[in-house]
């Protein structure tokens, strides 16, 4: 039995030019190289304007400049700080976004989190979503725990265990289903929730058709329907029929039209 490995060079580009695509150990783009087809590598760091025209397969994978892949990332670690486009899917354990990416496809990771603005054009699939700037998701979110303080737009259902959303900016989740769901308004403190409304001359608020939980705390949100158990509707809601089983709670500044005790 031959157990030698085989041994990987680096493939390192510092200006312009085109290169064909295969297994490397360590991949460098600081120039504005294109790469044509697959890449196969340990390491693949990009610095300025890089292209890769085929797949990803990597341990690592971070680009801090302006990049586009043609094909689907499957790595382990992924870091954006620039800008970058994915056309395919990506796949990966973990996930940080301090810039801006595009994902035309799905996006699945164990530990996603970002501060930047991400844009995905399928299904989000993982454990721990945490976004603290902007979020798009097409279809489906299904996750574990979903923890967002920005800008979320979901055009599917959001699912998940545990869902804490702080409204600091207009958001749309078409439907939202988990066992304990909270969304409060970002400004936590009453002076500034004062102060905010004063100047804005308006409230943030999280648009939804359906909530189904079973313990869910609800500010600045607009529902069509809420399902769950133990209900609490806050200030700057309008719920148009709450359906509970437990409890329901209308505090000062909230809206129901219709409340159905199951």
């Amino acid at each position: 039995m031959n157990t030698t490995e085989k041994k990987l060079h680096d493939l390192k580009i510092s200006g312009s030019g085109t290169f064909g695509g295969g297994e490397f150990n360590t991949v460098k783009i600081s120039g504005s190289g294109t790469i044509q087809g697959n890449v196969s590598c340990k390491d693949l760091k990009i610095s300025g304007s890089g292209k890769i025209e085929g797949d990803v397969t990597s341990d690592e994978f971070k680009t801090s400049g302006s990049s586009k892949i043609k094909g689907n990332i499957h790595t382990k670690e992924i870091g954006i700080s620039g800008s970058t486009t994915i056309d395919g899917s990506i796949t990966a354990l973990e996930m940080t976004v301090s810039g801006a990416s595009k994902v035309g496809k799905d996006l699945t990771c164990k530990k996603f989190k970002s501060s930047g603005s991400t844009k995905i054009g399928g299904k989000l699939q993982g454990g721990l979503i945490k976004s603290s700037g902007s979020l798009q998701v097409e279809n489906d979110c299904e996750v574990e725990t979903f923890t967002s303080k920005g800008s979320v737009k979901i055009n599917g259902l959001l699912s998940a265990d545990k869902v804490e959303i702080h409204i600091g900016h207009d958001s749309f989740i078409k439907e939202i289903g988990g066992e304990t769901i909270e969304v409060r308004n970002e400004h936590s403190t009453k002076l500034l929730k004062q102060v905010m409304n004063f100047f804005m001359q308006r409230s943030d608020h999280l648009k939804t058709e359906l909530i189904e939980g079973d313990e869910i705390l609800l500010e600045n949100t607009k529902a069509k329907l809420v399902r769950g158990k133990n209900v609490i509707i806050g200030e700057n809601c309008e719920i148009e029929t709450v359906e509970y089983s437990g409890i329901c709670d209308v505090k000062d500044g909230g809206k129901v039209e219709r409340k159905v005790k199951n």
